[in-house]
């Protein structure tokens, strides 16, 4: 009897068959399981984070959460776009302004390193919020109350709820076009759905009692949340003062040549 796999060379164990043909089919179905998953995060989340929401599902977890992170950095920088043009400004010609100026400070021995890609910083910093996410959840739970939990159910579990959160973005993304603040509202709503998927998650995968769930939830949140917010309002208020200041550059030249 052969040793070795005819079809993939895989040494045989007891003379059972090889699974690379389960595997093959496995891998086919990626796209159907991404689905159903979906579908079921629509119909019932709390079953779906239950039954898929740990480590078989690691790598299909960390491929949504990269692709997540993608499609934010597209939508923050269309809505960006369209909020700024509804209200009659362009972001570029803010963005060109921030560049000269940096230019300019450069030339007297000042260097900034400014970076005024919205869609890739806001996909970066995506990526790492999910990432801090991550890792609060598993210190609150490990470290701070001293329950066992597997990293990687937390990782599948932070995955499998981006993924509802990623439609919530590529909805945003084109009610963007349509209405801005609307589609700020969408956005707004599907990251309230994203936290209240974790918190029902980790209540299924968690090893703690209610209190020490909701602590857990609550911290792993609050905290990227403030951050996120105060990124967010320092880059708008920087964006509005350079704004601010070129519209007073222009009319005192409008002024000076009137006069």
């Amino acid at each position: 009897m052969a040793k070795f796999c005819t079809k993939c060379g895989k040494p045989l164990k007891d003379g059972k068959p090889c699974d690379c043909e389960k595997e093959s089919v496995s891998n086919d179905n990626v796209v159907g399981d991404y689905l159903d998953i979906l579908k079921g995060m629509f119909k019932n989340p709390s079953k779906v984070l239950k039954n898929e929401a740990d480590e078989k599902n690691l790598t299909f977890s960390l491929g949504s959460i990269v692709v997540n992170a993608i499609i934010f950095g597209l939508t923050i920088n269309f809505l960006l776009n369209n909020i700024f043009a509804k209200a009659g400004l362009d972001l570029s010609s803010i963005t060109n302004s921030i560049g000269s100026i940096a230019n300019q400070l450069s030339s007297f021995g000042v260097n900034i390193n400014v970076n005024t890609n919205y869609g890739l910083n806001s996909g970066i910093f995506c990526f790492a919020m999910s990432v801090l996410i991550i890792v609060l959840l598993y210190v609150m739970h490990s470290v701070v109350f001293k329950e066992e939990i597997n990293y990687k159910d937390i990782i599948s579990l932070v995955g499998i709820s981006e993924m509802f959160f990623t439609v919530g973005l590529l909805i945003t993304l084109v009610i963007s076009f349509i209405s801005p603040l609307l589609a700020l509202f969408i956005l707004v709503i599907f990251a309230i759905c994203f936290f209240v998927h974790i918190h029902e998650g980790m209540i299924e995968i968690g090893n703690t009692n209610n209190n020490q769930t909701v602590y857990t939830v609550a911290a792993s949140i609050a905290i990227p949340v403030i951050l996120f917010l105060a990124i967010f309002v320092t880059m708008l208020s920087i964006e509005i003062m350079f704004l601010l200041r070129d519209s007073f550059s222009s009319s005192m030249l409008l002024g000076f040549i009137i006069k």
